[in-house]
Parts: structure tokens; C-alpha cells; sequence
């Protein structure tokens, strides 16, 4: 299993525009096989910065999604609402020992 964090930079003024946006990104990607949840985060104190973690049975799945068409076209209708590049970090689940 692997999660997946998008942290994303909004400008205020467009915050309402992005929630519309990520509706639909996470409604999207739980049809995608391997997709087990996905949540939505603001930064305390700063609600224009946004964090995304996404869970997924697998990198391929999670690769299957990232490269699809539907997120990549989701993605540039983000961009107007961004200020700057999203930032992803893919995290593996390991067992303690």
C-alpha cells in the first residue's frame, strides 16, 4: 500500500473554485481500480495551502491514475487557482521490526 501527498499552494481568492475541482479529481479517481481513499487537508493557520493524501493498493495503480487523462485534464483546469506548481511525495508502507 502507498499514499500519496499533493500539497498545492491556492490563491484565496479561488478556494471555492479548487473545492469544486477536487470534488470531482476524487470522485474521478475512486473509480480507478486500486484507489482506497482520499482526503482533503488545509495547512492550520493558512487556508490557501491545501494537502491531499490519497491511498492506493499500489504505485502502479496510483501511476494508472496520475498519468490519465481525466487527472491531467483536471489538472489544467487547476492551474488558474494554483500559485505555484503542486509538490508530490509518494510514501511506502513498511513494517516495524
Amino acid at each position: 500500500m502507498i499514499r500519496i501527498i499533493i500539497e498545492r499552494a491556492i490563491n484565496p481568492e479561488k478556494v471555492e473554485e479548487y473545492h469544486s475541482l477536487i470534488r470531482q479529481a476524487k470522485n474521478k479517481a475512486s473509480n480507478v481500480p486500486g484507489f482506497l481513499s482520499g482526503e482533503l487537508f488545509n495547512v492550520l493557520g493558512n487556508s490557501n495551502q491545501v494537502v491531499v493524501m490519497s491511498c492506493w493498493d499500489s504505485l502502479d495503480a496510483w501511476e494508472v491514475w496520475a498519468e490519465s487523462e481525466q487527472r491531467l485534464e483536471l489538472l489544467e483546469a487547476m492551474r488558474p487557482f494554483l500559485e505555484s506548481d503542486e509538490k508530490i511525495t509518494v510514501l511506502e508502507s513498511t513494517s516495524l521490526k
